[in-house]
């Protein structure tokens, strides 16, 4: 393997040369180094977070909210075992030719206290501690 000197090697991915700025007069981008005159945005350190409007009230704020709807709940549907305490077969197909679940519905959650006559089929419908089955 041949000897290199450490001072030949350089780094093919290494930045280009970058202006330095606020170095003198003379240098092109001296004295206020394209910053203007003073304010808080010509100081070091100082920035103002974004959305900031100095003080007056920020756009987000001011503008009206509206609510949130998960998309979780659009597929999801909970039933009381109340309403299935007389149906035979419980799966995801049968509830909805029954009309107890909606038909975009993909995942069920069976609650209250009660007893089922069937236990579920279906690897989508879960049940509370409180359903019990036989």
């Amino acid at each position: 393997m041949d000897k290199v000197a450490l001072n030949s090697i350089s780094d093919s991915k290494s930045r280009s040369n970058r202006k330095r700025v606020g170095r003198g007069t003379g240098s092109g981008t001296g004295k206020t180094a394209g910053r203007g005159h003073k304010g808080q945005k010509s100081r070091s350190g100082g920035n103002i977070r974004p959305g900031f409007e100095g003080g007056q009230m920020p756009l987000q704020m001011r503008v009206p909210k509206f609510g949130f709807s998960s998309r979780v709940s659009r597929v999801t549907e909970k039933i009381n075992v109340k309403k299935l305490e007389q149906v035979k077969k419980i799966d995801i197909e049968n509830l909805k030719k029954l009309g107890i679940i909606k038909k975009s519905t993909k995942k069920v959650k069976i609650f209250g206290e009660g007893k089922l006559v069937a236990k579920p089929s279906d690897e989508n419908i879960k049940t509370s501690k409180g359903v019990t089955f036989g």
